[in-house]
């Protein structure tokens, strides 16, 4: 009987669904399926119906109504019940009249001005309607541009020429910037003083260039200054004066009630212990409310993942104190998850993991991994306290063992480690660890190229992280920094010391809605106390593959003892990347690669596509050698998840 009724619901539905389906003739400007896309709303309401005179009216003045303000201001469009589910739209276009080219002179940044300049004309799929009423606004953008970049007295002529054939209207925009602006002292007038740090920071702007970036980082400076002293409902209007070629800043401030932190308590804990909580927010008793500087406390506190949501409660007491509640919504803690992939480097991966983000309601995270792989496996455990010492240090300690099957040796290793990580402010980390592991290697390579068999390392590392990255896992702007350093000693068949160093800067920028680039520099040494030879084969540096140079299989640049790769202990990494969306979330590249790894240079170029997801790409990409040698590969292919750089 279901499947009786579902098949005559698909039989009859063509018929019970009615609908309009409108058709244009003598349309020559933009194409149906634009035009239709831009009158959408009420022509959907009429598409979606029979078709009648009324409508037919409808969706003619619907159009022509957009027509005249979009470059055909002329258009003359009729309307015509065909049949119950066709409407016909002529048109008469009339004299087309869209913005033409512009011509910028006694500016050195042409495409800002331009930019500028049309964004106030009516947009269409590919071209800008002109009409003369945006002329003056286009003007205003551009003398805004010229106030950002510090010329507060440029004069701006546009010139209008004749429409050309194509119905385009061309403009000369001639540009008189006059004088690069600089700051004077700034005047701070308030009922408050300003402190002492704030006063000098005003004396510093003196003698500034005068552009929106110096002007907004000094309200800025005000403002926090301001709350940082308690002053949470600062307002700041700002009065400007020229004088010559130099811009007098005047700032009215009203700095609002100030307000003194008299007592913190929590609400809605049930797990966590409320000292864990307490002791990381005594510190504002006694003390002027800062707003700023608590919102990021308790940012850094759901970023623990103990709980789903966090609230602030301020109750004002004789219009001078604040009585503060934090209201919390423990998330679930603990859980397991379980993961399936592929890579270049690993193969085939399965993962078990089991986490509790607030072990004992203390707040610290326990985690325990197992993993295989095509390679061998993984187990570890780790536990990490994210308030060391009620700061902003992050504690963390793990104990491990992994076993790898490299084409030129295999491994166990296991050890223990500890890291201390600070993190200072968004964009600043710095971070120090102690790891200590015992490693037997079984390699067909001789002892005397590929080092010790059985050994034990320690090693003493120091990490200083900037990230300036929009987005760390899908970056399109910005730019990333790393620089690592380490003493280390590897106690095998002789002890050998080793100081290692490693460096990498990655920039980002977005060219269009559509296009991106992205560089990478990243370089290297290990220096052991000995010969190079005597130094763990594991401890040494290998490149090729799909992060590093992608010409080549993982690992496989180099050296080599028959077939068997040696590594090295100097090297360097290049990579340009050029971006390109196709829709949605896939993405085309271009990209050159160059390396070196010890006296070796090698260079590739390849193609790749990408999925971009949430987590990270996924990547497919083929990279073609530049510099093949004999024995080397020509390209190879590779599919892996996460950037390159």
């Amino acid at each position: 009987m279901v499947l009786r009724i579902t098949v005559l619901i698909l039989l009859f539905t063509p018929v019970l669904a009615p609908g309009a389906n409108v058709e244009f003739v003598g349309l020559r400007s933009f194409t149906s399926e634009s035009l239709l896309k831009a009158v959408a709303g009420r022509m959907d309401y009429i598409r979606k119906r029979d078709a009648t005179d009324s409508r037919a009216d409808d969706a003619a003045y619907l159009v022509e109504s957009y027509l005249k303000t979009h470059g055909l201001p002329d258009a003359v469009i009729s309307g015509q019940r065909i049949s119950d589910n066709k409407i016909r739209l002529t048109i008469e276009e009339g004299l087309s009249q869209f913005l033409g080219s512009i011509k910028v002179t006694g500016f050195d940044d042409v495409e800002a001005i331009q930019d500028q300049f049309q964004a106030t004309f009516p947009e269409t799929v590919k071209q800008r309607a002109f009409e003369s009423k945006f002329i003056e606004e286009g003007l205003e953008r551009v003398r805004d541009l010229l106030h950002t970049n510090g010329y507060w007295k440029g004069n701006l002529t546009a010139i209008q020429e004749a429409r050309q054939a194509d119905g385009k209207i061309p403009f000369t925009l001639k540009i008189d910037k006059g004088p690069l602006f600089i700051l004077e002292n700034p005047n701070l007038e308030s009922q408050v003083k300003p402190s002492a740090a704030l006063e000098k920071i005003a004396g510093e702007a003196r003698g500034e260039t005068a552009t929106a970036e110096n002007i907004i980082s000094l309200r800025r400076n005000i403002s926090e200054d301001y709350r940082r002293r308690g002053y949470t409902d600062i307002s700041l209007v700002m009065l400007k004066k020229i004088n010559g070629n130099k811009l007098l800043l005047n700032f009215v401030i009203t700095p609002g009630k100030k307000y003194i932190v008299r007592s913190f308590q929590t609400a809605g804990l049930n797990k966590t212990n409320p000292s864990n909580i307490q002791n990381r927010f005594r510190k504002l008793i006694g003390e002027n409310f800062d707003e700023k500087s608590t919102g990021r406390d308790i940012k850094r506190l759901l970023s623990t993942g103990a709980f789903s949501s966090v609230r602030l409660e301020k109750k004002e007491i004789n219009d001078a104190e604040l009585d503060l509640t934090l209201h919390l919504k423990e998330a679930k803690a603990r859980g397991y998850s379980v993961a399936l992939g592929y890579g270049s480097i690993e193969g085939y991966t399965l993962g078990l993991r089991y986490f509790d983000r607030n072990l004992y309601g203390s707040l610290s995270n326990l985690s325990a991994v197992a993993e295989i792989t095509s390679l061998g496996g993984l187990g570890a455990i780790s536990l990490s306290n994210p308030f060391f010492l009620d700061q902003d240090l992050r504690l963390a300690n793990r104990a491990f063992l992994i076993n790898r099957d490299f084409d030129n040796y295999d491994k166990l290793e296991g050890g223990i480690g500890s890291e201390l990580t600070w993190k200072w402010g968004d964009n600043y980390s710095t971070k120090v660890g102690l790891t200590v592991s015992q490693t037997s290697i079984n390699t067909p390579i001789p002892k005397e190229l590929a080092g010790p068999r059985n050994y034990i390392v320690s090693r003493l590392g120091l990490q200083q992280l900037f990230d300036r990255r929009n987005n760390p896992a899908l970056p399109s702007d910005g730019w990333f920094a790393r620089l690592s350093t380490s003493l280390g000693l590897s106690d095998g068949d002789n002890a050998i010391g080793f100081f290692e160093v490693e460096s990498q800067f990655s920039y980002y920028q977005t060219l269009s809605e559509n296009s991106s680039y992205a560089l990478g520099l990243r370089g290297g040494f290990i220096s052991p106390s000995g010969e190079t030879q005597s130094l763990p084969i594991d401890l040494r540096k290998f490149l090729g593959g799909a992060n590093t140079i992608r010409s080549f299989p993982e690992l496989k640049m180099g050296s080599s003892f028959n077939g068997n790769t040696l590594g090295g202990t100097e090297w360097w990494l290049a990579n340009a990347e050029y971006r390109h969306n196709l829709a949605g979330p896939f993405e085309a590249l271009i990209f050159v690669d160059a390396a070196g790894l010890d006296s070796e240079v090698e260079l590739a170029v390849g193609l790749g596509v990408r999925i971009n997801l949430p987590v990270g790409p996924i990547r497919l990409e083929y990279g073609r050698s530049l510099s093949q040698n004999s024995g080397e590969p020509g390209g190879t292919f590779h599919f892996a998840i996460g950037t390159t750089f």
